[in-house]
């Protein structure tokens, strides 16, 4: 096992691998910016090393500061947790080249699936479902806009090497392609170091489901899967374990589609594959190739701490999981997002009260300042029931008891939406959280 271990992350992460590692006996370094001095996380920390300026490109994405920090304090391995460099073959070779383990998966496996135009193309040759799309090389508009009218109108431009939702605009006609293709580039570049784009058709009505992954030694462990398609600006805001649209037949096939992709890859560590379920066809999206924001969820339905078991298949640890985990989920789980809303005029936190028995992943605490730079998720809250309509009644009740006071939030938007007959009956769709912020059906 690990002696020393530091986390190239932030916040809320940063706290649940803090905490994972206690309970493993790893002692953790943390990093920060000079805009995190003094956050939560870098307290809960055995060490802090400060590794740039406030900007993202002069801190968590500096991948030689890091990688000093970790050399300096004599860390013998690097968990990246999502975002930032998460998904970087570059920072994953350039670990090992220091002899530092990287809690991830092979620097090939990164390049493969972190490129949605390759990863396709890959999922085609595998004989796995993908919708029509086509990468786009180049800034050339002679040759890009007659390749979107190939695909045909609407469309979805998309960050080649993205994630989290950043990056991403449906097009409806070409002068719109034309208008947000820049900007696009301008995000991915700053978000991803790479501002690749990808064009793919556009689905009206589908939802989004997730298959959880743990590669290892002795084979690939399905841990189940999560419906995730109530997403805001292609930001997922509610996501829930396992997805309940689904019968059992659907989810084998699902599975088997997973295994069908990832077959001959070897691929180990933990990975999520991404597909769009329409008129009982799943379509591959995209495999990211890190722990998620969501995989609380996935730990309450199979009792399973992902986190440890990742970092336990990295240094080599058996990792004991029955292979059909997630065809036997133990209840029902669903995480809501809460986070800091724009405009942000106060970043204190007043006040800061959760309700009792339920899951609370924050970075946050009565008194904090957030930092919004960032992101702005303030906490995950999870709730769990024996069936979904008992884990619905949970949430909602849940979030009528959060007491937070300072920074405006979107607790009022989500209380509404868990209480919305569509939400309630389990009939939406990816596109009807956009619909119901602005007051529609």
């Amino acid at each position: 096992m690990f002696r020393k271990l530091l986390i190239a992350n932030r916040g809320e992460i940063a706290v649940r691998i803090i905490k994972a590692c206690r309970e493993l006996n790893i002692q953790t370094v943390a990093v920060c910016s000079t805009a995190d001095r003094g956050a939560w996380y870098t307290q809960l920390a055995d060490e802090v090393v400060c590794i740039g300026p406030a900007a993202a490109n002069q801190s968590y994405l500096n991948a030689e500061a890091i990688l000093m920090a970790a050399i300096n304090t004599h860390a013998d391995a690097i968990h990246p947790g999502y975002g930032f460099l998460s998904e970087n073959a570059e920072f994953a070779a350039m670990c090992a080249e220091c002899g530092i383990t990287w809690i991830g998966p092979q620097p090939a496996q990164i390049k493969l699936m972190g490129d949605k135009a390759r990863a396709k193309d890959f999922a085609r040759r595998q004989g796995v479902p993908v919708l029509a799309g086509c990468s786009i090389q180049g800034s050339n508009w002679s040759e890009i806009k007659p390749i979107a009218q190939r695909l045909g109108f609407p469309l979805v431009l998309k960050a080649s090497h993205g994630g989290g939702g950043k990056g991403i605009r449906v097009i409806q006609d070409v002068h719109t392609l034309h208008q947000q293709l820049r900007v696009a580039r301008q995000e991915a570049a700053a978000s991803f170091l790479n501002d690749a784009m990808y064009l793919e058709h556009y689905l009206k009505r589908a939802r989004h489901v997730e298959v959880q992954v743990l590669g290892t030694a002795q084979g690939l462990l399905i841990l189940g899967d999560r419906d995730c398609s109530l997403q805001l600006h292609k930001q997922k805001v509610i996501e829930e374990s396992p997805a309940s649209i689904l019968t059992t037949a659907q989810r084998q096939s699902l599975y088997q589609l997973t295994r069908q992709l990832l077959a001959g890859t070897q691929y180990e560590s933990l990975g999520t594959v991404e597909f769009l379920f329409a008129d009982g066809q799943f379509y591959f999206m995209e495999m990211n190739t890190r722990l998620q924001v969501e995989h609380g969820v996935t730990e309450l339905t199979t009792g399973v701490d992902i986190v440890q078991a990742q970092i336990k298949q990295a240094a080599g640890v058996a990792v004991q999981i029955a292979p059909d985990t997630g065809l036997h989920p133990r209840c029902t789980a669903i995480e809501a997002r809460i986070t800091a809303t724009l405009p942000i005029r106060r970043t204190t936190i007043e006040r800061l009260t959760w309700p009792q028995n339920v899951r609370v992943d924050t970075g946050y605490r009565t008194g904090d300042d957030l930092v919004t730079m960032y992101d702005g998720l303030i906490a995950k809250l999870m709730v769990t029931g024996p069936t979904r309509k008992v884990a619905v009644t949970a949430l909602r009740r849940a979030l009528t008891t959060v007491k937070l006071l300072g920074p405006e939030t979107d607790l009022a938007f989500l209380r509404a939406t868990v209480a919305r007959p569509e939400y309630v009956q389990d009939e939406y769709s990816i596109h009807s959280l956009s619909r119901w912020k602005v007051g529609e059906k």
